[in-house]
């Protein structure tokens, strides 16, 4: 089956979504895992102008609300997918594949499929049965220091 045509769009934001490889859990700790995609998500922040609103790293796959104001949304991907898969690998020493193919997303058009995507990232942990509550979990930009990485939490379509 053919991959879905991408829709680049500084419109709305994107969720992403990306898994290990063959949904096992990833071969780096999870701590290192974070401090990868932290300075990596930084890169690309500053690279390709765009905005981080949630983010969510679970033991085999993550969950990501960007918006990209210059419609490069496969540019941000392709650094973010890129930039970890390697500093991942370096970490591990291995070389195989990091993450299980290729990243999914989803357009964000309407505000309470926004706020619904929100909510549905940052209960990621407690559907999955690792944490009782959102503020357990501390691999979430919900629960992460400010000057560690700048989230922009905001109401997408009011707060243009």
């Amino acid at each position: 089956m053919a991959r879905k045509l991408l829709i680049r769009t500084s419109k709305a934001p994107y969720h992403i979504t990306a898994r290990s490889n063959n949904k096992d859990f990833f071969y780096v700790e999870i701590e290192i895992l974070w401090q990868i995609f932290i300075e990596v998500l930084n890169q690309a922040q500053v690279l390709y102008k765009c905005e981080f609103h949630a983010f969510v790293l679970m033991t085999n796959h993550y969950h990501l609300l960007v918006s990209t104001p210059h419609d490069n949304i496969d540019k941000v991907m392709e650094h973010i997918q890129r930039d970890v898969a390697k500093k991942a690998n370096r970490k591990s020493i291995r070389i195989n594949h990091f993450f299980g193919g290729p990243y999914k997303w989803s357009i964000i058009f309407e505000e309470n499929y926004y706020w619904n995507a929100v909510k549905y990232i940052f209960r990621n942990p407690i559907r999955a049965g690792i944490s009782q509550t959102v503020s357990d979990y501390k691999f979430s930009s919900l629960n992460r220091h400010q000057n560690e990485f700048q989230w922009r939490m905001v109401d997408f379509f009011n707060d243009k």
